[in-house]
């Protein structure tokens, strides 16, 4: 091998033991990931964001009703307690059903590679991937990705989340 050659290689590591940090996975799991298999650290980090939209969501609506019952006048409408209630379980129902998504994605096990050019894009304060005619929220920040190199991006299918990202 030349030296040049040797020096990309090492870049290429170092890029990828760059990418694994900052989405705080191991080199097992993007083997896994290889195969079309979710890692261990994946799998706890996808329960782990199931449970915590489920406390969001009592969190936020606990608080809305909090407001509702500050701002106003007592004794409370019934229209008000619908209002509150209804609020309550709008917010329950997104809270469950991305915490039984997150536990069937799990089950299934199944990652999904996507492979191309990221162009890396923001809508609001989130940073999303377009590769391949898809688009993608990035859980990393994106100065991780380098402009112009072929990634392959493995996705949860059931979710949509981005679980790896590594060098073609």
């Amino acid at each position: 091998m030349s030296k040049r050659h040797i020096r990309t290689y090492r870049e290429n590591m170092n890029h990828l033991n760059e990418l694994l940090q900052a989405f705080r996975i191991s080199t097992e799991d993007l083997v896994a990931n290889r195969v079309g298999r979710l890692g261990v650290i994946q799998r706890r980090k996808l329960l782990w964001s199931g449970t915590v939209s489920i406390a969001v969501a009592f969190l936020f609506g606990f608080l809305l009703i909090a407001i509702l019952y500050a701002v106003a006048e007592r004794p409370l409408a019934p229209i008000q307690w619908m209002l509150g209630s209804g609020m309550l379980a709008a917010l329950l129902i997104i809270g469950i059903h991305y915490f039984r998504q997150t536990r069937a994605s799990v089950a299934d096990d199944r990652v999904a590679c996507v492979r191309g050019v990221i162009r890396v894009s923001r809508r609001s304060k989130a940073f999303y991937a377009n590769i391949a005619g898809r688009s993608f929220r990035l859980p990393i920040f994106p100065r991780h990705i380098r402009a112009g190199t072929e990634y392959c991006v493995y996705i949860v299918p059931q979710t949509k989340s981005v679980v790896a990202v590594e060098p073609a």
